[in-house]
């Protein structure tokens, strides 16, 4: 009886020395993990400065170059439109946004200069009559080279390759592939492997009801933004505008794998002011679930401004 006792006696004494162990092992461990993520620095949001943009429309119609609304004065970074409208056209007020674009003064997480490109299904009625005859394509094959459509977008009778058909998903892509190699090598605009291009998705009347064809035209774009020049590609960075109402319902649920779902985006919140935007990048979601909101523009007055959330230090 007493030898049994001093063997339990034994065992306790060991357990609570090898329980003492992994107690100071557990106290030494926690500290190490809250070092691994040391609390941000807060950020002075009346220090951030905004930025702005313009295109297309504010020429004087039809197109012109005469500018009808202000443009701000010497913002940190300015967003230049490049087209007129409609993916495949070029802005005429182009030249007059890129001499103001030139004063951007800089002190932001973002470039003082980038650009953006419109997306649409050009075969809408809204669109026909902002240009009746738009480029299309007939086959994969763009600048001389063929582009390799995802199979998200092959039909039954085709597969991948696009055969011409205006309602052909596999030709929404080349033609997105075609319109952002077209934004890209626009008149007057300097080095656009060396800038950004958003892709501007709004507009539900001048989009399919196909979805997953509206995906095409937008991941179209957006590869070939993204593909290094040796393989055809612009061989720069892009990222989405739009606003949560319209990307919602003009693209849907994005297909499984997507590349659009890790993209940053750019969120456009209507007429409000800078405490708006700070709102807005601080607490909004993401138009999809990998995405990153990195600029929010608001309208202050006839004026788009835009505010960048601040680099990650």
């Amino acid at each position: 009886m007493r030898r049994r006792i001093r063997v339990q006696m034994v065992l306790l004494a060991v357990i609570v020395v090898l329980a003492g162990a992994v107690g100071v092992q557990l106290a030494t461990a926690v500290p190490r993990a809250e070092q691994a993520r040391p609390t941000p620095a807060p950020v002075d949001w009346d220090a951030v400065r905004a930025g702005a943009d313009a295109s297309w429309p504010a020429c004087t119609p039809p197109h012109g170059t005469t500018r009808t609304t202000p443009l701000a004065d010497r913002p940190a970074f300015v967003v230049v439109g490049v087209d007129d409208g409609l993916p495949g056209t070029t802005s005429a007020c182009i030249a007059k946004e890129l001499a103001w674009a030139a004063t951007a003064t800089g002190g932001s997480s973002q470039p003082r200069l980038a650009y953006y490109a419109m997306a649409a299904d050009p075969w809408t009625a809204a669109e026909r009559r902002w240009v009746p005859k738009p480029f299309w394509p007939s086959s994969d094959v763009v600048g001389g080279r063929a582009v390799a459509v995802p199979r998200a977008f092959a039909s039954p009778a085709h597969g991948t390759a696009c055969a011409g058909g205006h309602e052909e998903r596999a030709c929404a892509y080349v033609y997105g592939w075609a319109m952002a190699e077209q934004a890209a090598a626009a008149p007057r605009i300097p080095s656009p492997v060396g800038h950004r291009f958003w892709i501007d998705v709004e507009a539900q009347a001048t989009w399919s009801d196909d979805e997953l064809f509206d995906q095409a035209v937008v991941e179209g774009m957006a590869a070939a933004f993204t593909t290094p020049v040796a393989r055809g590609g612009v061989g720069t960075t892009t990222g989405i505008y739009s606003d949560h109402a319209e990307w919602t319902r003009i693209m849907g649920r994005l297909r499984t794998g997507s590349p659009l779902d890790d993209l940053d985006e750019w969120l456009a919140i209507g007429p409000g002011t800078a405490g708006d935007a700070v709102g807005a990048l601080r607490h909004d979601w993401p138009m999809t679930p990998g995405g990153r909101i990195r600029m929010v523009q608001w309208l202050d007055g006839r004026i788009d401004r835009d505010l960048a959330a601040p680099a990650a230090r």
